[in-house]
């Protein structure tokens, strides 16, 4: 063989040496970005999300024997994520690496997409359903939610109704949910499943302050049943909120009675704001000028808590 065809042979084999390193090299690179970012993924949580408004319309109709789809949203996220608020600010780790990584090479990122929902749904912590739904693999977007719409189907629906309705009297409204499961997620063809709990703390009726009791004091603290014409005191009111996690803001009215009279001869407003699971004590103060037998009438929110019928009385001298 002649010596240029030596040289020619021994380039080519050069050109392929390299082509081969080049390969080697990206390949690798992708290789492992790949698993970098299953390994992110995997460390990852299900940010399950679930309105607070369509909850207590999906309990409301179930409840009432009305068949309905329940709204939910999911989303792989980080950790670190708390609210949807955070999916613009919270970004995940293989998404930060592939930011990084765009600056100094050109790499592909994988989207990881999900199928499967294994959920459970607790209702003040007993469970009343336990159920897979499947769907076709659907990529998920690190900023945004997906959205689906699952039938529950609740076995025993009688026992649900009677949850409901013992925690609503119980906590003025309020029904304890909560939500767990897994979603199945893929990334190429590799997969895991991403655990998700969360609870909502959800209102199927108007929530209101409870009355616990209310008396007639003198401006020293002390319990009367008489006062002097022309002295002050107060009507002396203790309600509560019996919610877990709903604050409470109510307008209250005491009307004042003299027997033998249906109108009013004196009212006192009072905005009331109370935070969930407390008591408190309010004060309407009054200031009877004419001697006679007085009572209250006091209304909150439109309901009313002491009837002046029911209401304890007080002479004024």
């Amino acid at each position: 063989m002649s010596k240029g065809g030596r040289i020619q042979k021994d380039d080519l084999k050069s050109v392929l040496l390299l082509v081969i390193m080049f390969v080697s090299v990206i390949g690798g690179r992708e290789i492992g970005n790949f698993y970098s970012s299953f390994r992110d993924i995997s460390n990852l949580k299900v940010f399950f999300e679930v309105q607070e408004e369509e909850l207590s319309r999906y309990l409301r109709n179930t409840v009432e024997g009305i068949e309905t789809d329940l709204e939910i949203s999911y989303t792989v996220a980080s950790l670190r994520l708390d609210t949807s608020e955070d999916l613009v600010t919270t970004t995940p780790d293989y998404i930060k690496r592939w930011i990084i990584g765009v600056t100094v090479s050109p790499i592909t990122v994988n989207q990881p997409e999900a199928s499967g929902l294994e959920l459970e749904m607790l209702v003040e912590d007993q469970l009343v359903d336990q159920d897979t739904y499947e769907y076709p693999k659907e990529k998920i977007s690190y900023i945004g939610l997906r959205d689906k719409s699952i039938q529950i189907e609740i076995d025993d629906t009688e026992l649900l109704r009677q949850i409901v309705s013992e925690a609503a009297e119980m906590y003025a409204g309020e029904v304890k949910v909560e939500f767990r499961g897994r979603v199945h997620v893929h990334l190429l063809f590799l997969d895991t499943w991403l655990p998700f709990q969360v609870t909502r703390h959800t209102l199927v009726s108007i929530p209101r302050l409870q009355y616990i009791d209310s008396e007639w004091s003198s401006m020293s603290g002390e319990d009367i049943e008489s006062i002097e014409a022309d002295s002050s005191g107060y009507v002396l009111l203790e309600v509560s909120n019996p919610t877990r996690i709903h604050s409470l803001q109510e307008e209250m009215v005491c009307e004042f009675f003299k027997d033998g009279s249906d109108k009013p001869v004196a009212s006192v407003i009072k905005e009331v704001n109370m935070p969930p699971s407390n008591t408190g004590q309010y004060v309407f103060q009054f200031r009877f000028t004419e001697p006679g037998v007085y009572s209250y009438r006091i209304q909150s929110g439109g309901t009313t808590l002491v009837e002046a019928s029911d209401s304890r009385t007080i002479i004024v001298e």
